[in-house]
């Protein structure tokens, strides 16, 4: 083996054996955790077809060495908050474990050459949580955790009885759950976290409930948190969910702060897992900010980590 690796635009070619790479990683990575969706250990339809576009689009590249590859980089362009951004999901990379420390670097020097070229510089990767070696990799050349995917089977619940009243929310509920949900709204905004999310609307509540299943806390007849839960249709390539998995999401969860620490979260999850129990759903999946202290501390208790996305926002002066 030899230690000269070159970097060149993906071709079509190269698809099937950059998909085969992924799937080996992440059976490797997932290995004796059932809480990893096992979908994608015998499955590569939906990773090729993210490849075919990303090559077309001119948004992958490769590595090879002796003669053969070694690993690829395939990316999205968007805009993420006001600010041109790049994003490579999880399916978006992978490389042979002998070669990781050597081609991962030098695919982000190329591919982090040509966004700066373009005045773009918010660079954004999903990674497999447990790959500590390529983690330790990118944290060196600048980023910083970001979000967690996590994935829970439904037969463990946890043991609760917070003693507030939890009830499904209907259409009746709308006020309040948008009371709530604007709470939640300027709680993301703060620090640590300064997330900007958009304004709901009364429409979007009611939007929520009927195509979701909101449960509401209530103490004493006044509202106190809800934890929202959908049902996806679909397999996604994206945060690795699949069909019928459960999904912790738009509005997501929230607690008053004054009634946190009593189990009321637990209650709260605790009703999302007796639905998807009973509804044959045996995956959820949620979705959290690592600076959120209150999220990031929870869901761990009851989620395994898959895949933490990470940040590197680049100097914007560097091309003045």
């Amino acid at each position: 083996m030899n230690n000269k690796i070159l970097i060149y635009k993906m071709n079509e070619s190269d698809i099937e054996q950059s998909a085969e790479i992924w799937q080996s990683c992440y059976k490797n990575f997932s290995s004796g955790n059932d809480d990893f969706p096992s979908y994608w250990t015998h499955s590569l339809t939906e990773i090729k077809d993210f490849l075919k576009q990303k090559v077309k689009d001119g948004c992958a590249i490769a590595a090879e060495a002796d003669g053969r590859l070694i690993g690829y980089l395939a990316f999205d362009e968007f805009n993420f908050n006001g600010e041109d951004s790049v994003f490579c999901p999880s399916i978006g990379h992978a490389a042979i474990e002998d070669y990781k420390d050597k081609a991962y670097p030098l695919l982000y020097q190329a591919a982090a050459k040509d966004w700066v070229g373009k005045n773009i510089f918010n660079h954004m990767w999903t990674i497999n949580y447990n790959d500590s070696k390529l983690k330790n990799t990118l944290y060196d050349l600048g980023f910083g955790s970001y979000l967690i995917d996590a994935f829970a089977r439904t037969d463990t619940k946890p043991d609760a009885d917070s003693g507030y009243e939890i009830r499904k929310a209907d259409l009746n509920d709308t006020d309040i759950l948008f009371t709530l949900a604007e709470e939640s709204r300027h709680y993301y905004a703060s620090s640590p976290l300064f997330l900007k999310r958009d304004p709901y609307s009364f429409d979007n509540i009611s939007q929520i409930i009927e195509n979701g299943n909101v449960f509401i806390a209530f103490d004493k007849n006044i509202p106190v948190g809800f934890i929202n839960l959908s049902i996806s249709n679909e397999n996604n390539c994206i945060d690795l969910s699949v069909k019928n998995c459960g999904i912790i999401d738009e509005i997501g969860a929230y607690i008053k702060p004054e009634h946190r620490g009593n189990n009321l979260g637990k209650d709260l999850l605790k009703n999302v897992f007796n639905h998807c129990a009973s509804n044959n759903i045996e995956l959820v999946h949620v979705d959290f900010e690592t600076a959120n202290l209150f999220a990031n501390k929870f869901w761990k208790k009851y989620f395994s980590p898959v895949l933490l996305s990470v940040r590197r926002t680049v100097n914007k002066n560097i091309n003045d």
